[in-house]
């Protein structure tokens, strides 16, 4: 997935360098990258964000050279993706979980995402970093169709020295959650960590 997106980026700015940088010139290039960028799971509305500030910026600007245009093209793409996945909504986590701790109530996070993307390996990290700061964490395993998905958790969980709440390949997604969540209020547990089978928030159907 990664590679097909890597050269639509390219593709991008390969396109744009080599046409005068006009809105009109550049709607249909970017008509096409946004199709590119929604192939690969990229939602629809960041898609279409990137490219209407793509062709904002661009519009009308003036360059001497191509090499300089190649240059301009690929230092606002990377500022417009920056913007994108950051959020001036900065969520302190660990003061989160301590204000949840302060009530007598765990601290949830679902991860979510398509196969691949590392949600099972990011979940033993993040338990790795909490369990060093001194919280007490459990782990969910509601990824309860993908084939190794139990083991590969229950192997992290055993590494790092925590619980791991499962069921029966097949079973229902939520009800593993809620189980592992009853059982951290039950023994004080401050973080809840779940994992899910591959989706994005356009499955609404899974995500419900």
């Amino acid at each position: 997935m990664f590679e097909k997106l890597k050269s639509g980026l390219s593709g991008l700015v390969n396109k744009i360098t080599t046409t005068e940088l006009k809105a009109e010139n550049l709607r249909p290039i970017l008509a096409e990258f946004k199709i590119n960028l929604i192939e690969n799971d990229v939602a629809v509305p960041v898609a279409e964000r990137i490219c209407e500030e793509m062709e904002k910026r661009l519009d009308g600007v003036q360059v001497k050279r191509l090499e300089d245009r190649k240059k301009i093209v690929r230092e606002n793409l990377r500022e417009i993706l920056l913007e994108t996945m950051l959020t001036n909504d900065k969520i302190d986590m660990l003061k989160a979980i301590e204000e949840k701790r302060r009530r007598g109530e765990p601290f949830v996070i679902v991860f979510v995402g398509i196969n691949g993307t590392g949600k099972t390996t990011t979940i033993a990290k993040i338990a790795n970093f909490l369990t060093r700061k001194g919280y007490s964490v459990v782990l969910a395993c509601s990824d309860t169709y993908r084939a190794g998905s139990i083991e590969q958790l229950e192997e992290h969980a055993k590494r790092l020295g925590v619980k791991m709440v499962k069921h029966k390949y097949g079973a229902d997604p939520a009800a593993v959650a809620y189980d592992t969540i009853s059982h951290a209020k039950a023994h004080g547990i401050n973080v809840v960590l779940i994992d899910t089978a591959g989706r994005i928030q356009t499955n609404r159907n899974l995500m419900n």
